[in-house]
């Protein structure tokens, strides 16, 4: 089984990074190694990371001197990894038991060098308040994925063979960085394969699914118009789009 590094950023996360270990440590794929990178918590989330890894020689803890936010975070353990593979798992989300089992042969099969998947919405207690985020079994190109974002960070894989090692952009501020690497993988060509299955749960405060989307927008613009150097126009264009496409996100259960 080819190895596969996940990548997992930790700030303050104490209360839940253990169960999100444990969702790790309970994938029926054995071949992984985790790289809990520690962005200068001021709670006890170090310790216990240091704690987690004394129990199973494949987690490695990493401990920042500054704070630096998620993007540099990620990056770091991306230098880090020597796997096959990079997947990435925040120390909040949570992975089913069989996403590693699933994915890597999905790519596999379809020689794939980037894939997600369908994922599940949950609260601080782990209640599913939202429908399923569900994404479509085919491939995306990278203008597919320029007018909407399926990808969810906590269910994306990336080949380092075939792709290199690709980083988040820290001068995004934790904003839309995920989303641009996305398409730094797929802007020469390439296409993501998406597996519809549900394989993930995705950790959301109630309150923040619908908060800051002023802020969200205004960052998704800008990394449009900067960064893929989008005419203003059709920047706006798909800015809109992605935000009234978003609204969908967050289906409340009835």
């Amino acid at each position: 089984m080819p190895k596969v590094s996940v990548i997992m950023p930790a700030y303050n996360a104490a209360s839940y990074l253990e169960e999100s270990v444990n969702s790790l440590l309970s994938q029926s794929y054995k071949d992984w190694e985790l790289l809990i990178i520690d962005d200068c918590s001021k709670d006890h989330t170090l310790d216990v990371a240091k704690n987690i890894a004394k129990k199973d020689k494949r987690i490695r803890v990493i401990p920042k001197e500054k704070n630096s936010g998620s993007a540099d975070t990620r990056n770091q353990g991306i230098e880090l990894a020597s796997g096959e593979y990079i997947a990435f798992l925040d120390a909040d989300d949570l992975w089913e038991s069989n996403f590693l089992d699933k994915m890597i042969p999905f790519m596999e099969e379809n020689k794939s060098s980037f894939s997600f998947s369908s994922y599940r919405i949950i609260d601080e207690n782990g209640f599913e308040f939202c429908e399923p985020f569900l994404v479509e079994q085919k491939s995306f190109s990278y203008r597919n994925l320029l007018h909407y974002n399926r990808v969810g960070l906590l269910t994306a894989i990336y080949h380092i063979p075939t792709v290199g090692k690709k980083y988040f952009d820290p001068s995004l501020k934790s904003l839309r960085d995920d989303y641009a690497l996305w398409l730094d993988i797929l802007r020469d060509g390439r296409v993501a394969f998406a597996n519809s299955e549900i394989l993930a749960r995705y950790r959301v405060r109630r309150g923040a699914a619908t908060s800051n989307k002023k802020k969200v927008m205004i960052a998704h613009f800008k990394m449009l118009r900067n960064r893929e150097n989008l005419n203003i126009f059709y920047a706006l264009l798909l800015t809109i789009i992605h935000g009234l496409l978003g609204l969908r996100k967050y289906r409340i259960k009835s």
